[in-house]
């Protein structure tokens, strides 16, 4: 059963809360690349990378009996996984903050509706906060079309060899990431529209600009 406290349905958004931050100017995309890249060079790239930050939109929705339960928000995500640092922020329509999550390394600070939450394991309280699992460690992957697992099932789309969907088993619970819509942003090739489903749980995430620190 879900638990929801006070418009923490925006808590709902968190789902990957999941990584590591720090902060710099988005570089606007580039269409202007002739080169297809492998998915080997690609998956060599953006394992190098390991600190970005993306800027878009959110949308969780959760189905409940016969109801759909919908909740959107605008998002800011800072990572640094190899400082295992992150911080999110999640603004309504209204450019009201509804969420901040705060995380260095295994010590971790949720706010929403003027309350805080601390834990040293972030899959933890969000599921005492929500009442769900979240794979948390394998969004650090997939987000950027990368499989958590080796034995995570990867399509690429045989023109572009891009990603096109990785289905994974994560705690036993079979998860589905589908990507579309692609940009160059820092010379590679991201999706900018992705879903992440399981079961009666469906995150959207369209992304504005992806940007990784080197």
């Amino acid at each position: 059963m879900l638990k929801l406290f006070p418009s923490l349905s925006s808590l709902l958004l968190l789902i990957s809360v999941l990584l590591s931050g720090c902060a710099t100017k988005p570089t606007a995309p580039s269409e202007d690349h002739s080169e297809t890249t492998t998915t080997k060079q690609r998956t060599e790239q953006l394992l190098k990378k390991n600190a970005w930050r993306l800027n878009g939109k959110i949308a969780f929705i959760q189905q409940i009996q016969e109801k759909s339960k919908r909740e959107s928000a605008s998002l800011i995500w800072q990572v640094n996984e190899k400082q295992h640092t992150q911080e999110l922020n999640l603004t309504s329509y209204l450019g009201i903050n509804v969420l901040h999550l705060k995380s260095n390394k295994k010590q971790h600070l949720i706010k929403v509706d003027g309350k805080e939450y601390r834990g040293t394991d972030l899959s933890t309280l969000i599921y005492s906060l929500t009442g769900l699992t979240l794979p948390t460690q394998a969004l650090t992957y997939w987000l950027k079309g990368l499989q958590y697992k080796a034995d995570d099932k990867l399509q690429v789309d045989a023109q572009t060899q891009l990603p096109s969907r990785i289905s994974s088993y994560y705690n036993n619970e079979l998860w589905q990431i589908n990507y579309t819509h692609y940009k160059y942003f820092n010379n590679i090739k991201m999706a900018t529209q992705f879903t992440i489903e399981k079961d009666d749980l469906l995150i959207k995430i369209a992304v504005k600009n992806w940007h990784f620190i080197d």
